[in-house]
């Protein structure tokens, strides 16, 4: 995971006997302990050649976030005046915190009136440092912060995108949703919704009364349109309920090792649509489909028609165009209803050399004679029929599909 880049803004001269130096070393060191790197530009980081104000504007453009050191001296600082207007810009563009802490040489007055009229008490959250016997006080105030711009960079896709639809969910609701979740609270509201996002997420198993989850997306649903509240529901649950070990074996399978192929004990072919969601770690699942196994044919001429017919339907019929979707998009999944014997595993990963992943569901106690390493880490019954219920369940109240109309 990146570490959020902080630009210091700050002023102290080489000779100053204030509490510039003490608050820079402070500052870069609370920083770093919450897991962000520090961006500092003086004389020792500047790069032979590089003048002052280059330097400064490549710092601001690598930087996530500012942190404003408001000294008397920064207050007359022309640097920290031009750091200060390029933060706003970004701020008023997108997601740039600036942070500011104060020092105790710094009055209120200095402030409102000063060159840096931006800063205005009114205007700003600003964080008091008092000469070091408050840094844990700072720490406090600036955490949320910080762990905001760390949350955003997570590459988590999924959870960012859960964040995201709960955009238009208010305060109190998602105060609820968090105290069923047993979340701490979040001064910022970005900030709960990331906390929700991964607590939504967090792999945990069903409760039969009063379970977290589902009290959580009671408060939360419905969200304005019935597809943000759909892909809310499926992506809570499925991440929820379904193990992440399944998941990981599932991706080390499809990235390293031959035959790719796996098997999942399940009641239904829908747990194994969930199970392809979850490996896809993605808003949308990797492309995926059934292809029944009819007695007519026989297994094998019946699945390599089937599987052929599904792939010409979505125009990926040669091994060039398996390729390039594998590589955009992800593997194609294939689920089939039959157990996997080594003669059929060998034929269809032999037919079907590229692009694809084999998912075969058999039922309890019909998966002996396959090798553990191919067998998935599955649910219960009942944690499989609870997982499908309760999508089902949701999806009926929170998001109905529309009736079609006749054509």
């Amino acid at each position: 995971m990146s570490r959020p880049r902080i630009f210091l803004s700050r002023s102290e001269p080489e000779d100053c006997d204030c509490s510039c130096w003490p608050a820079r070393r402070a500052m870069v060191g609370l920083l770093e302990a919450e897991g962000c790197e520090p961006v500092v530009v003086d004389k020792q980081t500047l790069v032979a050649g590089q003048e002052w104000m280059q330097a400064i504007t490549d710092g601001m453009a690598s930087a996530h976030g500012l942190l404003l050191i408001l000294s008397a001296h920064a207050l007359a600082s022309p640097h920290v005046q031009n750091e200060l207007a390029m933060a706003e810009l970004r701020h008023r563009s997108g997601d740039f915190p600036i942070m500011i802490v104060t020092l105790p040489e710094v009055s209120r007055d200095e402030l409102e009136n000063g060159r840096l009229g931006s800063l205005s008490p009114t205007r700003r959250q600003l964080v008091a440092w008092n000469t070091g016997t408050d840094e844990e006080e700072v720490r406090r105030e600036l955490g949320p912060q910080l762990e905001l711009l760390r949350a955003g960079m997570n590459g988590a896709r999924v959870q960012q995108y859960v964040a995201h639809r709960l955009e238009s969910v208010d305060d109190h609701r998602l105060r609820q949703a968090a105290e069923h979740l047993r979340l701490p609270p979040a001064p910022l509201p970005g900030l709960l919704r990331q906390r929700l996002a991964e607590g939504l997420l967090t792999e945990r198993p069903s409760v039969r009364e009063a379970d977290p989850l589902r009290g959580a997306l009671v408060r939360l649903l419905p969200l304005p349109g019935a597809e943000p509240s759909r892909e809310v529901i499926e992506l809570s649950l499925i991440h929820a309920r379904i193990p992440a070990a399944a998941a990981e074996r599932i991706n080390t399978i499809v990235h390293w090792e031959e035959p790719r192929f796996a098997v999942l004990v399940a009641a239904g072919t829908e747990t194994a649509r969930r199970y392809v969601h979850r490996a896809s770690e993605d808003p949308l699942p990797w492309e995926h489909f059934v292809v029944p196994v009819t007695a007519a044919t026989g297994p094998m001429t019946s699945l390599v028609e089937g599987v052929e017919e599904e792939l010409r339907e979505r125009g990926l019929d040669d091994d060039e165009s398996l390729r390039e979707h594998e590589e955009d998009f992800g593997p194609v999944v294939v689920i089939v209803p039959h157990l996997p014997d080594p003669g059929l595993v060998t034929r269809l990963t032999a037919r079907f050399p590229v692009g694809l992943l084999f998912l075969f569901v058999v039922d309890e106690g019909l998966h002996e004679g396959v090798g553990t390493d191919r067998v998935l880490a599955g649910l219960s019954r009942e944690g499989e029929e609870e997982l499908n219920r309760t999508i089902r369940s949701f999806i009926r109240r929170y998001a109905p599909r529309a009736p079609q109309q006749p054509v």
